[in-house]
Parts: C-alpha cells; structure tokens; sequence
C-alpha cells in the first residue's frame, strides 16, 4: 500500500499549520503583539500557498458553477469566496494598524494608531468574520480532511513504527 501523495501530504500539513495559526492569531494576550503581526504575516504568505495548491479545483468549480448543478457546491464556493475577502480586508488592515512588522520591514518610525480609526475596526470584526467562516470551511471539508488525516496517518506511512 503507497503513502499519501507528497502533494497530498503539504495540502493537510499546511491546512493544519494554518488552523493553528488562525486559532493563535485569536489569541493576542497569549502570543503578544510583535508574535501576532510576524505571524499574521506568514499566515498571509500560507494562505497565498493554499491558493495555489487548490487552484485547479478553483478554477474547475468557478467553470462548473453556472448553471447551478449543486447547492453543496454553490454554498461551498460563496462560502470560500466570503473567507478569502475577509482573510484579505484582515491581513490589510493588520497591515495598515502594524506597529511592529511593516514598521521593521520597512524601516519607518511606528505611528499611533488613532481610536477613530477603521482599520481596526476592520481589523477585529473581520477577523471574527474569519473564525466564523473558517469553522464552516472546516465543516464543510470535514470528510476530505478525514480521509487525508487518515490517509497520511496510516500505519508506517508517516513515520509511525
């Protein structure tokens, strides 16, 4: 019996790398401000990595999509188009409100951020926007990342004697 596909194999580990990663990002009293912008700027890199992995399966379902054959999959696509605008107005804003990250990486003094400002704003509800649609993304998936937990977890196949 063959191991899981080596495409197979990043597909779940990424996945899983950034489940933890959104679950961390929540937690900012935890991992403090400078760990939660280094971050949230490689979970924007792994994201991008995501997309790449599924792009034949985007490409296919947004070809697919009209006419209609699928409620499943309709809510699925509406459902991932929604998680990828949020995922994109978070890391933008968390971009715009950096007080860390961009600053170091660009060499620029800190600004304040001012408590009128939408950023975030932006910031915070989105990001609970992307919690939200990130466990319905899961839900959704749930079989497939069954079957590839299972699939890459088999006897001997992973490094398990």
């Amino acid at each position: 019996m063959k191991g899981a596909p080596p495409r197979l194999k990043a597909a779940f580990w990424l996945d899983v790398a950034l489940l933890i990663s959104v679950c961390a990002l929540e937690q900012i009293p935890f991992t403090g401000a400078i760990v939660h912008e280094w971050l949230g700027l490689a979970f924007g890199a792994m994201i991008v990595v995501h997309l790449l992995f599924a792009w034949t399966w985007i490409a296919s379902q947004t070809r697919q999509l009209f006419p209609v054959q699928s409620g499943r999959r309709l809510i699925n696509y509406v459902l991932n188009l929604c998680l990828f605008a949020c995922v994109t107005a978070v890391i933008f804003s968390g971009i715009m409100i950096s007080q860390e990250a961009i600053p170091a990486l660009t060499k620029k003094k800190r600004t304040a951020i001012r408590s009128d400002s939408p950023w975030g704003y932006i910031h915070d509800q989105g990001s609970n926007l992307v919690v939200a649609l990130a466990g319905l993304h899961l839900a959704l998936n749930w079989d497939w990342a069954i079957a590839a937990g299972r699939r890459m977890l088999r006897r001997g196949k992973a490094g398990i004697p």
